[in-house]
């Protein structure tokens, strides 16, 4: 039996601190001969949802995607509700602040470049699309790069006289295996193609060439096009090849988190999460750190 991981706990009420102060206020109130603090004042923090996904959300690459919030895990006061299109309708007028939790998926060589998680509020006046216009509440830009997986060699070669117009070769592994197949990219030098080995002429005149043959296997060449043969004394071989995909990645299991500042809502205004990344096969998983969570503070 797997052991579960113990879910991720976020307080978005007030710290004990705050709690104490609050009470220590409200007594203070109270022997100065004035009213303490409304019952309302005292409940508020008890308005608080949490939305999340039944399934896995998979949507276009390059564009601004709202996030289908479609099952409530905790409701608690009347201030706001669920709607069928996975926004949340706000009934009564209050500073509320809301969590975007994000738990991307282990999918090594699509996750890459920027992914972005936001919050998002629709004001009663606006309509549902273009979104852009709604005002960005609470957003997480993860950006990153897409580097080229590399494989290396080095070794000994001594070429064999290279004679005029001419070519020699040789075959060689790069390691880690698995790394580069044919149509990647790779380069090789020879430290004996060099001024304090060879004339002037016969350094500039040489092409040392390498190209993928075979999966993690590499020729590499050196053509003389001169006129006299040439002789490269026996060096070091460097060849380092790459990965040429236009996606690898490699981001593993990603967990991100949005949280916004304390924010005015009136009713008939709306908050939605939207998510955006590159790359197609994305998924925001339906998990136990997927979620939307609101939570009414004053």
């Amino acid at each position: 039996m797997t052991a579960r991981r113990p879910e991720p706990r976020l307080d978005l009420g007030l710290d004990l601190r705050r709690r104490r102060l609050l009470g220590q206020g409200a007594a203070g109130l109270a022997l100065a001969g004035l009213a303490p603090l409304s019952a309302w004042a005292q409940s508020r923090f008890d308005s608080r949802g949490r939305y999340k996904l039944k399934a896995d959300f998979g949507c276009p690459p390059e564009s601004d995607n709202l996030v289908p919030w479609n099952l409530v895990q905790f409701q608690t006061g009347a201030d706001f509700s669920l709607q069928p299109d996975g926004k949340v309708l706000f009934h009564t007028h209050g500073l509320y602040e809301l969590v975007f939790s994000a738990d991307w998926q282990l999918k090594t060589g699509f996750d890459i470049d920027l992914r972005q998680i936001g919050l998002r509020l629709q004001r009663a006046d606006q309509p549902d699309e273009p979104l852009p216009p709604h005002e960005r509440i609470g957003f997480f830009n993860t950006p990153a790069s897409d580097p080229p997986r590399m494989a290396r060699y080095q070794g000994a070669w001594a070429p064999p006289a290279i004679a005029a117009g001419g070519t020699v070769s040789t075959e060689i592994k790069v390691e880690p295996a698995g790394t580069v197949r044919l149509g990647d990219m790779v380069m090789a030098s020879h430290t004996k193609v060099a001024p304090d080995a060879l004339p002037p002429e016969a350094v500039m005149s040489l092409v040392v060439h390498a190209k993928v043959v075979a999966d993690d296997t590499i020729s590499v060449s050196i053509h003389n096009p001169l006129s006299t043969a040439v002789q490269v004394s026996p060096g070091l071989l460097k060849v380092v090849a790459m990965s040429a995909t236009a996606t690898r990645g490699n981001s593993g299991d990603a967990w991100q988190i949005s949280h916004s500042a304390s924010t005015e809502i009136f009713p008939g205004d709306r908050v939605y999460g939207m998510i955006r990344h590159k790359v197609t096969g994305t998924v925001l998983q339906a998990t136990r750190s997927t979620f939307m969570q609101i939570d009414r503070v004053a």
